[in-house]
């Protein structure tokens, strides 16, 4: 197989398999019903090892669109955008920082930049655009949001504390869960792509 043909199958395989992960999302009974957890990042970093970290882009910006073309959005594409930027804030640093030394400390040290980073972009991108559009789109104030972040935790009392007490720790167990999943089968899939 050229390279060209296997970064193509590469590429269209992880988009699919992220995808099909990403219809497997779960709620966490002590955040918002909104932020659903899923492991399509972890089919990512992968496919982003064995290529590269711009091909996490590509794949990030498949798996959403054939996401929406597939099933229904119930946030007027709100979760969908936030799903690409986090996912890409999450697995392109992870990546490009493996891709340095290809080694295990590298793929560490990747991953946890990632989550850090992760976390990070979450909070403010959630703070400044996605939750003020989400609110917007649904003619919901942005009062409405917080109240269901402070029924379940009563340190929410405003969006700031809704986005470091609900977004930051949402994230933090995302990137988390993926990243591990990673450490736990990337070597099996290393050699079956050496072969």
């Amino acid at each position: 197989m050229n390279k060209k043909t296997k970064y193509l199958v590469t590429v269209s395989l992880a988009a699919a398999l992220a995808m099909v992960l990403l219809l497997f999302r779960v709620s966490l009974p002590f955040l918002p019903p909104f932020y659903k957890l899923d492991f399509s990042e972890s089919v990512v970093i992968l496919a982003g090892y064995i290529l590269n970290a711009k091909a996490t882009i590509i794949i990030q910006l498949l798996k959403n669109i054939l996401k929406i073309v597939t099933s229904s959005t119930n946030s007027a594409f709100v979760g969908d955008l936030a799903n690409f930027i986090m996912g890409v804030s999450f697995v392109f640093p992870a990546v490009a920082i493996y891709k340095r030394k290809e080694d295990k400390q590298s793929m560490v040290l990747g991953l946890a930049v990632g989550i850090v980073i992760l976390t990070i972009a979450s909070c403010f991108v959630n703070y400044y655009i996605m939750l003020p559009a989400y609110a917007a789109i649904f003619k919901m104030p942005i009062e409405d949001i917080v109240a269901m972040g402070s029924r379940l935790n009563s340190n929410i009392t405003d969006l700031f504390t809704f986005v470091i007490f609900a977004t930051a720790p949402f994230n933090l167990i995302k990137g988390t869960s993926n990243a591990l999943i990673v450490l736990l089968v990337w070597k099996n899939i290393k050699v079956l792509f050496k072969k």
